[in-house]
């Protein structure tokens, strides 16, 4: 295996090409545990063998910036956006083109391209052999809108890059794309759409064989969403002896058949999306489960079929008041859950829920490094901005301090059959999760208006937060341009030229 950002040589070189992963203010700072990512591996399977590729990840290792590139692709996150664009800049002023491509260029293009010298809208599989064609004959367009893959043609990744510096590395492996629910706090649906698409079982199992590993990490949205195909694949994972861990909905709880299979194929763990303890909450969402017992129930059952449960719960919705902290960590203590993923309400650009906050004046910052599932970008309902950032803050705090750590080692033996590897990812788990408590920002020093943020709520029909209320930074990143019909933001072509348009 080559370590990260070496460059793999091929005879008869042309071009050189960089992919970059950038880094963001909170993953760079817990390498305990790599996600592995799998788009740009993807990018250099599907181009051209006479191309030098490097591809480059920012939370491992800093860029090497002493070599010249001719194209620079970069994946690029909401949360990730600011970095992507300063490294787009800087590409640029050293004289290379800049692809930008990922969920945030693809919702926001009009603002990407002023960054970039191409934008790739949707799954960049289905296009970019057409960029690395055009980008040769010097035709490189404005926008490339790609179709949807075909997930039986799909390639194997390249991974020859290999990430050595993480404690807990596992290979990125992808079955499915898309989920079957719209939350309207999720653009999930918006970038891979609400139908699930899936590889032939057949691939999935060769792409484990060339791998050449026994651990990994299923990238998909919800990897039992296609119960019908989830049940085939797991069937055909059991003889392999793999492990791996990946994000499902809670309602594999009810599948029996199922939830056998799931435990049989190797799986050690998976994420579930609670979202809320909070019964009025869950009532306002898409939730096959609807009730605080229901779910507890849920838990117990996937547990006792040798299956960790990892859960992420999100603060901040509208239901919540400042009552929800302590309900949330008296929840977390019934239920004996040894880790937890706990975020605070995010309004991406381009969910429903974006929309609605903007239309009630609630958004605080266009500052995309801020959109990061750990400060708070909006005005609460029930509570106020400060209130709500100091209150997740605690609740991280409390959950994953020394004492509760302890307390959660004996949780951690609770699933069986006990695994060495399975305990020391749940380990680290506890270990980031005291560590994420030292990076949340309680100041909203940064806000637009921040002395009004720490001590108002909103009100019903309350519009606390005109446009032209913004600063100067942040009005550079406000969005400009829909991607497709029911965007919510405002189609303006009138301050573009003819070969700005996206076609």
């Amino acid at each position: 295996m080559l370590p990260l950002n070496i460059l793999v040589r091929n005879e008869g070189v042309v071009m050189k090409l960089l992919l970059i992963s950038p880094s963001y203010k909170f993953r760079k700072k817990l390498r305990a545990i790599k996600i592995p990512q799998l788009s740009l591996h993807i990018l250099a399977s599907l181009t051209p063998n006479d191309v030098d590729i490097t591809v480059a990840d920012e939370e491992i290792r800093k860029i090497d910036f002493s070599s010249d590139f001719d194209l620079v692709g970069i994946s690029c996150m909401t949360a990730t956006a600011n970095r992507s664009y300063q490294l787009s800049d800087l590409f640029r002023h050293r004289g290379s083109k800049v692809v930008l491509g990922g969920i945030h260029p693809t919702i926001l293009p009009q603002e990407a391209i002023q960054h970039a010298d191409a934008v790739v809208i949707g799954e960049a599989e289905g296009c970019w052999a057409d960029v690395i064609k055009d980008f040769r004959k010097g035709k490189l367009q404005k926008f490339y809108r790609a179709p949807e893959p075909d997930l039986s043609e799909y390639p194997f990744p390249r991974r020859d890059f290999h990430i050595d510096k993480a404690l807990f590395n596992c290979v990125g492996l992808l079955t499915t794309r898309g989920c079957p629910y719209a939350c309207e706090f999720c653009s999930v649906t918006d970038f891979y759409g609400r139908k699930i698409r899936h590889r032939p079982v057949s691939m999935v199992l060769e792409d484990i064989k060339q791998s050449g590993s026994n651990a990994f990490l299923i990238l998909d949205d919800n990897v039992t969403g296609h119960p019908e195909y989830s049940k085939e694949l797991f069937e055909a994972l059991i003889p392999l002896g793999i492990r791996w861990v990946g994000q499902s909905s809670i309602s594999l709880a009810k599948d029996k058949e199922m939830l056998k299979l799931c435990r049989l194929s190797g799986c050690a763990a998976l994420f579930f999306g609670l979202e809320s303890v909070s019964p009025a909450s869950l009532m306002g969402m898409k939730k096959t489960l609807k009730s605080i017992e229901e779910t507890e129930e849920a838990i117990k059952i996937i547990q006792d079929n040798g299956i960790a449960f990892h859960p992420s719960i999100i603060l901040g919705f509208d239901t919540d008041t400042k009552a929800i902290f302590d309900d949330t960590l008296e929840f977390l203590a019934r239920t004996k859950l040894p880790t937890l993923a706990l975020h605070v309400l995010t309004p991406y650009p381009g969910t429903r829920i974006y929309q609605r906050f903007k239309d009630q004046g609630r958004i605080i910052s266009h500052d995309w490094s801020h959109y990061d599932h750990n400060t708070v970008v909006f005005q609460p309902k029930n509570m106020t901005p400060q209130e709500l950032a100091e209150g997740h803050h605690d609740v991280q705090s409390e959950f994953y301090s020394f004492s509760s750590i302890l307390r959660h080692i004996p949780f951690l033996l609770r699933v069986s059959p006990i695994n060495l590897r399975r305990i020391l990812l749940l380990l680290l788990l506890n270990i980031a999760g005291k560590s994420v408590a030292k990076y949340i920002d309680t100041s909203l020093d940064w806000a637009d208006n921040n002395e009004k943020w720490n001590s108002q709520k909103i009100r019903p029909g309350d519009k606390v937060l005109e446009e032209n209320t913004l600063s100067s930074s942040d009005q550079a990143h406000l969005p400009l341009q829909p991607l497709k019909e029911g965007s919510p933001y405002k189609k303006d072509e009138s301050h573009l030229n003819e070969e700005n348009k996206i076609p």
